[in-house]
């Protein structure tokens, strides 16, 4: 199998094929280029048509996609408005709610401590008016 040109090395079962001559260079073969085209006026025309039409096209597909865009970003910032709107009602609301608790509470407490008041009041004139009857009495049997 090895030949002059080439000498073969294994190291471990694996063989390589190290080639010792020189490169030859007339097997390398080169692609021919396709022959130039004469290009005429009305080629390089419609050429030039094709290329302004994809370029139209293109800015349209471009100008519709900003417009979808920009839409959806309307609809997102309507929508996150719509939401705070709905936010600040259900809190005032809610708000509003403990304000009118917290002022019944505070009310309900006032008329309760009034009306404890009241009844002290009460059981101190009752303890005056017994008080002088007693006292009244003593001196009625004192003298």
């Amino acid at each position: 199998m090895p030949s002059t040109d080439q000498e073969v090395k294994t190291n471990g079962g694996v063989a390589y094929e190290v080639i010792l001559s020189e490169p030859k260079l007339d097997t390398i073969k080169r692609p021919i280029s396709p022959p130039k085209k004469q290009l005429s006026m009305e080629h390089i025309a419609s050429k030039l048509e094709a290329a302004e039409e994809r370029r139209k096209s293109l800015e349209a597909s471009l100008r519709t996609r900003l417009a979808e865009e920009r839409a959806m970003a309307q609809e997102k910032l309507y929508k996150v408005m719509q939401e705070n709107n709905n936010f600040q009602e259900e809190t005032k609301h809610k708000l509003d709610e403990k304000m009118h608790i917290f002022e019944a509470n505070r009310s309900a407490h006032f008329h309760a401590l009034q009306q404890r008041l009241q009844e002290r009041e009460i059981r101190g004139q009752q303890v005056r008016n017994h008080k002088r009857s007693m006292s009244q009495e003593n001196a009625e049997n004192g003298n």
